[in-house]
């Protein structure tokens, strides 16, 4: 079976495999921080208790964090269906042609969608278990 390797499908699907766990650990990472932080760091003192206000960021925090580590997730789902049919046909061409480069790319893909989805997930445990302003 051939892949399309130059089909817009075809690529979007495959710069989704490869970047959408790290993007989506990316933004877990800068908006958890911006979300966990602001209620209790207003200014230069910390509060022992959120601002007035901002109790829905502790509910965004979670929302956020299963958000982001379905992305990954789904990442990892593309870039494994696209590994699975590039690495079952045979690459004449050797590493110079484009379906061994898509099997390069899917398994890398693989590794990064899993493994932030891993990581992003870990930040659960902070959720969890951390007191919110005092710690």
């Amino acid at each position: 079976m051939n892949v399309p390797v130059a089909a817009p499908q075809g690529r979007l699907a495959g710069a989704f495999a490869l970047w959408g766990g790290p993007a989506a650990w990316f933004a877990q990472l800068n908006l958890g921080y911006a979300w966990a932080s602001r209620p209790c760091f207003p200014h230069t003192q910390r509060l022992l208790a959120p601002l007035p206000g901002t109790p829905w960021t502790g509910g965004a925090l979670a929302l956020l964090l299963v958000v982001c580590v379905l992305i990954a997730l789904a990442a990892f789902w593309v870039a494994w269906q696209r590994y699975q049919l590039t690495a079952a046909e045979p690459q004449a061409g050797g590493a110079h042609d484009p379906r061994a480069r898509l099997c390069f790319l899917s398994l890398w893909g693989v590794a990064f969608g899993g493994g932030f989805a891993l990581v992003t997930l870990a930040n659960a445990v902070a959720l969890l278990l951390l007191p919110r302003c005092a710690g």
